[in-house]
């Protein structure tokens, strides 16, 4: 099939904000998803912190995991986003909703919105949380909200797709969940989940970014507002 313009890798951000360390793992595990689709790149990054640095002077377990995430990944600017052809938003459960670090981070993005720079964009979510039923599914879903105002094409994890069994609550059908409870580590159904996360993600930029003759015209269409 003919098409309009050579295709070029699609790039995936996957963004995050991580507190005990928890969502940087699932992180990384979106991350492996998305770069097992060929013909894509991959970028982790973190969102700033807002935390002054005395916070942590009586915290030393929060402050190590803190340094170590700032020498592992580098800090995102809303320059990433605009350059992506799909992101991966990721938080920890605050509350039932996610963090305002990353709150922070997507206010800025009104110069966006107002330009639709963001249009038609894939958007995926994930979150962790420190125990079952914490509100983790209503992060995600509260992580979605600012997606449909920006235009963006939220991709979940659809059923039977998921963990079966006792790794059931790896997943969800909005995005990838790590619930450490009692000290749990991420193991092989929360690693499943946010790897097809990654992979639907990728598949969808991809098909976003395709090019082709009847793809471009799709993408025209739904560009227009």
């Amino acid at each position: 099939m003919e098409t309009k313009k050579q295709n070029n890798k699609a790039k995936i951000l996957v963004l995050f904000y991580s507190f005990t360390g928890n969502t940087a793992k699932l992180a990384e595990e979106v991350a492996i998803g998305a770069g097992s689709v060929s013909g894509i790149e991959v970028e982790i990054k973190q969102v700033p912190e807002m935390f002054e640095k005395s916070f942590y002077k009586d915290k030393p377990e929060l402050k190590k995991i803190r340094d170590d995430l700032e020498k592992k990944y580098k800090t995102a600017a809303i320059e990433d986003l605009e350059n992506a052809d799909g992101v991966a938003f990721g938080s920890p459960t605050h509350f039932g909703s996610f963090a305002s670090q990353l709150k922070q981070f997507i206010d800025q993005l009104s110069g966006d919105w107002l330009k639709g720079r963001l249009v038609n964009k894939p958007a995926a979510v994930f979150c962790s949380s420190g125990s079952l039923h914490g509100g983790e599914e209503l992060t995600l879903l509260s992580m979605m909200i600012p997606f449909f105002n920006l235009g963006m094409i939220p991709v979940g994890i659809p059923y039977p797709i998921q963990s079966e069994g006792p790794g059931f609550d790896a997943g969800s059908p909005y995005g990838a969940i790590f619930v450490a409870k009692k000290g749990k580590t991420i193991d092989a159904d929360d690693k499943k989940a946010a790897r097809v996360l990654g992979v639907r993600l990728a598949a969808m930029a991809k098909l976003m970014k395709c090019g082709c003759e009847h793809c471009g015209v799709c993408y025209d269409l739904m560009k227009k507002q």
